[in-house]
Parts: C-alpha cells; structure tokens; sequence
C-alpha cells in the first residue's frame, strides 16, 4: 500500500485542530432584534463593543497543502467568500434625560423679517429669532451647504455628509461639513443626488441617483478614496425631471441596504391610452428594496408606495418611511413597513382617485401609520435612538414636512406608541409640531452625540437642536 507523505499528514492535522477551536470558540454576543427576515444567502455580521470603535477584518486564514514530489492531484482554492456585513452596537437610550412631555408652544411668526416672508439668506440672526422649537430646547447654526442638500448622514470621522444640487442644476455632489461648519466637495459628479447612506463599520458611502436627467435609476459605491463604483444602474426612474428615482437609504440590523424607489406614473397611466386602460408596474419600482450592498443582488421588501422618499429603522428594528402621494395631493404618509406588504398604490379609489386602478380582491393592503394633510409632501425621516432628548423620543420618529401649506414646512414629531389603532380616531391624528419656521425642510439626522439636525433646502441652511432643559 502506498504511505501518503509527511507533509500532508501535517496538513490535515492542522485543519482538525483549526475546525476544533473553531467549533469551542465563545459564542458572539447577539445582534439586536430586526423584523427584517433572514435570508439563507444573509451575510454575517458582527456587533462592534462601541459606536466609536473601529473595524478591523481579520485576514481569511487558508491551508496550504504541500505535495510531495510523486503526487499528482493539485489543489484548487475555495473562492474568496464576500466579505462580511457589519452591524452598529444596539443604541440605548441609557442616561437619557427624564420624560419631558411636550407642550404647545408658539409657532413662528409669517411677517417682519429682512426678505418679506422670511430671512434674507445670510441673515443667520433672523433665522434664528424666526425658528421656534419646544420648551427646554434649543436651536443653533451648524453651518451652510453650497447648493441645495437633499439629505444627510453622519461618517465615522463625526463630519456631516450631504448630496447637494449644484448651481441651481439637478446635477451635483456630495459635500462635507468640519466641525468649524465649512464645507469640502467630497465626491462628485451626480445626476440628481438624493439618497446616501455609510455601510456600519466602514468608511463606504452609498448614493443614488440618475444617469440622466429623465432616465436610469443608478446606486453608487464610493470608496474612502473619493472614487465611485456603479452597484447597480437599471433600477426604475423616472417620473419626472425632479420626482420619482431611486431615493434615501439606510442599512438595516441585518448588514443590507434598503432603498426606496418611486413610481414610474402618477396614478398607473397608460404610455398608450388607446391600447392600455393601466400601466404596469415594473418589479422593483414603487416599493423599498433590499440589496446586498457587495453584490448588488435586489429584491423588493415592501411594494406599494408612489413615492418612498426616505427609511428608518429605530432601536428594535422596526421600519418606517415616507411616502409622497399624487399630484392632486392625496396619499402623504408615513408607514410602518413590513416583509412583504403591500401598501396599496396605485389602487387608490378609496382615497379619491377616480383615475386610478381598483384593487385587486385579493389583494391585502396594509394601513398607514400616519395619514398626512394633502400636499404636505413628507421628505426626511429619522428614529430617534440617542441618549441625548428625554427618555419619552426614544424610539419615536421626527418628519420633515416640506410643502407651504397650513402646518407644514417644518419638522414633526411622531410617537408610534400613541397613534391610535382605531381607524377613525387614527385619521384624525396630528402629529406635534417640533421645529417651525424653516422654509423648506428636506431632511433630518441624529448627530453622534444625539442632538437632531435639520437641512433647510433653499440655502442650504444646517440647524442643530439640543435639549438644555429648564
């Protein structure tokens, strides 16, 4: 019989005591609660011990295996696995300040300032005397972007990220803003910029965007480096030159990437009237997608929605967005979304759209959390998850309300927990008003140390508020 080499005893045994060690390894601490459903293709994630922490990847330890001289079978490389999805460490709301319970406050004042209606763009005292915030907290000036921001996000390096219009244009780039509120262009250049999201425990970036003006929806990787990569270029757009792409973002706890893309019609109208009485809807528009950010592999999570502008998950998983309804004003929203549901558009009749499709009979169409005012236009969208507002924000959902009309262009404030559940009672439900007096209010982000701060589209404008207490 012939004795196998030396060598490759020595292999073997040490793949066995790798695979021991391996199997005795400590259990990882769990991840928290997501009612986002696993995949069996969902990739691995870890919990880092810290917000600030940095991630380090292990290299992947391979076995080499040395032939002796008379062996003929060679040795083929497993493939390099995708690399691992990173989750952040659960937030808490641990030393939060003690419940403070709203009241009402005075809103802001329509007339008097140094440009009619409103401030003049660098009158930043103005701004200030103008924007009014509930008891107990406060408003400063951050800083101003050099065009018109669509939404922000935090880095790792604590700046400020927004994609921003440029020159009065759809196209544009994304900017960062130092602590010290100057901006640097950060990378560029986009077709209408809006969403943009950083993957956990990386400096990578995520945006979406056109390709051109009025055509292809496109979600771009851009590295620590300032270069972009397309993840994906044939995602659904676009209604029109301004509404309906791909738009805001965020990761989930289960390391993927969540997108919300807009409708490609108003109301289901037919390209061809005369042959076609309803368009029909492509798979992955007017719905939120899931999409493994390393391999661009999509897959529609929740359908329905005209127009997902942006997606938050709050400390426990749960997820939301906003939705912007028809042109004629009906179906501003916020939701409450679920694996796999269906949130009605377009069969919109019973909200008063005559031209639109009626609902299929077996079609289950899921409620919205919270019905807004026509044309209110819901933009940005945050949970709430710091420590930094009294205990009772915790876990509860800040609007940006972007539309001149009654109660709107300002922030809101919304507790899930006291929507009604009733149908009648939940149609009637107003949401507090938070921040007022801003004039076109695009999006809202936790900062790292847990204030809340707003973009105000027209100029630019960055609005920090901080709870000072009595």
């Amino acid at each position: 019989m012939r004795k196998l080499p030396v060598s490759l005893f020595a292999g073997m045994a040490a793949l066995f005591v790798s695979l021991v060690m391996a199997a005795c390894a400590p259990e990882a601490p769990p991840a928290f609660r997501a009612t986002v459903a696993p995949s069996a293709t969902a990739p691995i994630y870890t919990a880092t011990p810290t917000r600030t922490s940095t991630f380090t990847p292990t290299p992947t330890a391979t076995l080499t295996l040395t032939p002796s001289p008379t062996a003929t079978a060679t040795h083929t490389p497993s493939p390099t696995p995708t690399l691992p999805l990173l989750t952040l460490t659960p937030p808490s709301d641990e030393g939060a300040p003690a419940v403070r319970r709203p009241r009402e406050f005075e809103l802001a004042p329509t007339e008097g300032w140094s440009c009619n209606d409103f401030p003049c763009e660098d009158d930043v005292e103005g701004f200030l005397r103008r924007i009014r915030v509930p008891e107990g907290f406060l408003v400063r000036h951050v800083g101003r972007f050099p065009g018109q921001p669509l939404q922000i996000a935090y880095g790792s390096d604590g700046r400020l990220f927004a994609t921003v219009l440029e020159g009065g244009t759809r196209n544009g780039a994304v900017y960062a803003m130092n602590a010290d509120g100057s901006t640097e262009r950060y990378a560029g250049d986009f077709v209408s910029p809006i969403g943009l999201a950083f993957q956990p425990g990386t400096d990578v970036l995520y945006v979406s965007a056109r390709l051109t003006p009025d055509s292809g929806g496109v979600l771009y990787r851009i590295l620590p480096d300032g270069t972009s990569e397309v993840v994906r270029d044939d995602l659904p757009c676009c209604f029109s030159i301004v509404d309906n792409q791909p738009n805001g973002m965020v990761f989930g706890p289960d390391g993927y990437l969540y997108l919300g893309v807009g409708s490609l019609t108003d109301r289901a109208e037919p390209a061809d009237p005369a042959h076609q009485q309803f368009a029909t809807l492509e798979p992955l528009e007017a719905a939120v997608l899931r999409i493994q950010p390393h391999t661009g592999e999509v897959e529609p999570y929740a359908r329905g929605l005209r127009n997902p502008f942006d997606v938050t998950f709050d400390s426990g998983g749960t997820f939301y967005a906003t939705d912007q309804g028809l042109l004629t004003g009906e179906g501003d929203r916020v939701l409450q979304l679920e694996s796999g549901g269906h949130f009605g558009f377009p069969f919109w009749r019973a909200r008063g759209c005559a031209e639109c499709p009626f609902t299929p009979p077996d079609l289950n169409v899921l409620p919205d959390l919270v019905q807004l005012p026509l044309y209110a236009i819901p933009r940005g969208l945050v949970a709430y998850t710091g420590a930094a507002l009294p205990q009772n924000y915790y876990d509860t959902l800040f609007v940006t309300l972007w539309n001149a009309i009654e109660g709107g262009q300002r922030v809101v404030h919304i507790d899930p927990r006291t929507v009604p559940t009733d149908p009648e009672a939940r149609a009637t439900y107003v949401p507090e008003p938070f921040v007022t007096g801003l004039i076109r209010p695009i999006d809202v982000a936790q900062s790292p140390d847990g204030a809340l701060v707003v973009a105000d589209f027209v100029y630019g404008h960055i609005w920090r508020i901080d709870y000072v207490g009595s």
